[in-house]
């Protein structure tokens, strides 16, 4: 049963409209954003922040592996306008959000909630229109391996 759930999850057709949102997936302090070096290079030249301002590594307790996230709440949300100041720039966790790939598991799940009446679930015929996971997976396999190769192990 769960691989069909998966499935069908990575086949989810969503839209999101951010525009009227309060900015729940950028300003939760409890959440895990995972970056990889290549994203933190990006961030990195498309600001002025330095990385020790918006990097901060975390040990995942029953691994024992360290990650490095984003410092949340993030330092890239403009408070005057409640946009990302580096959208462009922005890691792949972001990019995917309200997915949530957790890359302990290797599973995505849906964070509906976050967005709330921001988020409209599409038909899967929907031209032009919307995403969903499976558009991503390339990305998104690769976005798991450079976490995995980066974590580090502390003892």
């Amino acid at each position: 049963m769960s691989g069909i759930w998966r499935r069908d999850l990575r086949a989810l057709k969503i839209m999101t409209s951010c525009d009227t949102c309060l900015n729940k997936c950028c300003s939760q302090p409890y959440d895990w954003v995972y970056v990889t070096a290549k994203e933190i290079d990006r961030l990195k030249a498309a600001s002025t922040v330095s990385e020790a301002e918006f990097i901060v590594e975390r040990k995942n307790s029953n691994t024992g592996h360290v990650f490095r996230t984003l410092n949340l709440p993030c330092c890239f949300l403009d408070p005057q306008t409640g946009m990302c100041s580096q959208y462009e720039s922005r890691p792949l966790i972001c990019r995917l959000f309200p997915f949530y790939p957790e890359p302990l598991t290797g599973d995505a799940t849906l964070l509906p909630a976050q967005c709330g009446v921001n988020l409209q679930i599409l038909s899967s015929t929907s031209s032009n229109f919307g995403w969903c996971l499976a558009d991503l997976q390339r990305e998104t396999t690769e976005w798991l391996s450079d976490i995995w190769s980066e974590a580090t192990i502390l003892r």
